[in-house]
């Protein structure tokens, strides 16, 4: 073969090369392995805010209902996500907390999820020895590629899920970001590690203070009153979680670069027919992620996006484009054809004229 036509072959070659790679890199590398849980992710998003109510379970315990009851503490919650191990397309997640009341520790909990490293969604197909939640919606963060949707999200101190809504796009530190907003009703805590940071029971004449002096409505004097015969001393308590939360999320990575909660646990008597009668809010805060914490959550946005923006698009177009030049470029190297054989000589009879005729 010759030279022209060796450089056509190559340079059309090369070209679906580049074409193809450039679709491959778009549509399977980067959704399967760029843009996803990183295997290495070990981030602290502080939180700060106040208690506006604080139940001091020490006071408490003296037999001080007017102590106990404290208002307008500061709160700080440490808050560290750590990916502890991955099986191919599933991550095994630790988010643990440690909530401190003016620099004294009140809670502390870590929860682990088995999650898909795209969706976020909890998976089930991890290794047996994994040692998870069985939780059911959204539980870390949000899914890359987050959409204008509403998702469902997982609220642990309680162990079930609730909507978290799509409300609007908002700029937020020079990045556009998607809000949504989740709520919860009042619903029994069941969480272990929740429950153990709180009084178990209150004294008799704790209660007969509640209904005298507490917060409580006319109706729930009266039950409370009608319920201290049959509830023992101390009597045993349960408690209800409620609140809302607002999220700030950059939808490429589904990075959640802010967060504003208002939540409450309230104390609560069980009544013979298994409803819950409150007597106090135990817990009443507002807090949010520090200005350090948003400042980090938009740092770690942007180098996420830029890595994906990079393989899910740039690099693509660039390898199409070079790809599509080459195969052109090749459509107009032209072809060396091969010399025409020469046609055969006329041969005549030896010493006469091949034109004439003799006579």
């Amino acid at each position: 073969m010759q030279r022209p036509n060796i450089l056509r072959t190559c340079a059309l070659v090369v070209g679906v090369l580049l074409i193809a790679g450039a679709f491959l890199t778009a549509f399977w590398i980067t959704p399967t392995y760029v843009a996803r849980l990183p295997d290495d992710v070990d981030v602290q998003r502080p939180l700060a805010g106040t208690f506006k109510t604080l139940l001091d379970g020490q006071a408490l315990a003296q037999g001080s209902l007017a102590t106990a009851l404290k208002h307008d503490v500061p709160l700080t919650i440490d808050r560290q996500v750590k990916v502890l191990k991955t099986a191919e397309n599933t991550a095994l997640v630790s988010d643990a907390r440690t909530t401190s009341a003016a620099g004294t520790k009140v809670e502390q909990t870590t929860w682990q999820y088995a999650v898909d490293r795209r969706s976020l969604e909890p998976s089930s197909h991890h290794p047996s020895n994994w040692s998870v939640v069985d939780a059911h919606g959204l539980t870390i963060s949000f899914p890359f590629g987050a959409q204008k949707k509403t998702y469902t999200g997982w609220v642990p101190e309680t162990a079930t899920t609730t909507p978290v809504t799509y409300t609007r796009a908002e700029q937020r530190s020079g990045l556009q970001t998607y809000v949504y907003q989740a709520s919860v009703t009042a619903t029994r805590i069941t969480d272990s590690q929740v429950l153990a940071g709180l009084p178990k029971a209150l004294p008799q004449n704790l209660l007969k203070l509640l209904v005298e002096f507490g917060p409580l409505t006319p109706d729930q004097q009266q039950k409370l009153t009608a319920l201290l015969p049959a509830l023992g001393d101390p009597a045993p308590l349960s408690y209800t979680l409620q609140g809302s939360d607002t999220f700030w999320v950059e939808p490429e990575t589904g990075a959640v670069l802010d967060i504003q909660r208002s939540q409450q646990r309230i104390a609560a008597v069980t009544a013979p027919d298994g409803s819950l009668v409150p007597l106090l809010p135990v817990i009443d805060a507002d807090y949010r992620q520090t200005p350090a914490a948003v400042s980090d959550a938009v740092s770690d946005a942007k180098d996420g996006r830029d890595a994906i923006q990079l393989a899910g698009t740039t690099l693509p177009i660039i390898a199409g484009i070079l790809g599509a030049l080459l195969i052109l470029g090749a459509l107009f190297i032209p072809r060396r054809r091969r010399p025409e054989s020469a046609p055969p000589e006329d041969v005549s009879p030896e010493g006469g004229d091949s034109g004439a005729v003799q006579e």
